[in-house]
């Protein structure tokens, strides 16, 4: 049977996943794992019978943290559908933590939007919550996500421009590995949010080597 990381030390992830917003969610995986945790996505291939609510409410459940991206839950163009998959998400979340049970009253959510502000005008509902804003910058999403694991998580992780060096770092690594093993530099750019998890892992296992050898 497949071990399940830690509860206390993983991290659920609602985002978008489409190509726009990879970079983001890349810096917010290599903060997580830079810092020791585990980051759980409802891209994850597991229990492939249940349905995907299913799936969203165990992973809610299995996560003391959460970082919620709201930004695109407003439309930037006349007629553009907004997605609701990620308020909907938070909302199962808030929902679970204010279940009368003490294994869950204790989450920490860190809340993103693009623009400062611009979440509250289309939902009231969390005016009172800290929300913080990225305006689609993957540095910022470094940034924030830093902060928050350091207050909320009491990770030790080094300064924001040793964090920006070490992404740099890894990036490179991973680019020289995946060329290695058959990859053209384009194609790295392509690979599948799983297997750049995996190779964030590997790099912080392997002792955050500069090259790849």
């Amino acid at each position: 049977m497949l071990k399940l990381p830690d509860s206390n030390k993983s991290v659920f992830i609602n985002c978008p996943f489409d190509n726009d917003f990879a970079p983001l969610l890349e810096a917010m995986l290599f903060c997580i794992v830079r810092a020791g945790l585990h980051p759980r996505l409802t891209s994850e291939q597991i229990e492939a019978g249940k349905n995907r609510l299913d799936k969203i409410l165990d992973l809610i459940a299995a996560c003391k943290f959460s970082v919620h991206d709201l930004s695109r839950a407003v439309s930037k163009t006349a007629g553009e559908a907004l997605r609701m998959n990620m308020p909907f998400e938070l909302g199962l979340d808030m929902g679970r933590r204010r279940a009368p049970d003490h294994e869950t009253g204790d989450k920490k959510f860190l809340i993103f939007e693009s623009k400062q502000y611009e979440l509250k005008r289309c939902l009231s509902d969390i005016n009172g919550l800290d929300v913080a804003f990225h305006e689609d910058d993957f540095q910022l999403v470094l940034k924030k996500m830093r902060d928050f694991l350091v207050v909320e998580a009491e990770c030790q992780l080094p300064g924001l421009t040793e964090m920006k060096n070490e992404y740099t770092i890894f990036q490179g690594w991973m680019t020289e590995k995946k060329i290695h093993e058959g990859h053209t530099q384009e194609e790295v750019l392509d690979l599948p949010t799983k297997e750049r998890l995996h190779e964030m892992s590997e790099w912080v296992r392997g002792g955050m080597p500069n090259n790849y050898v």
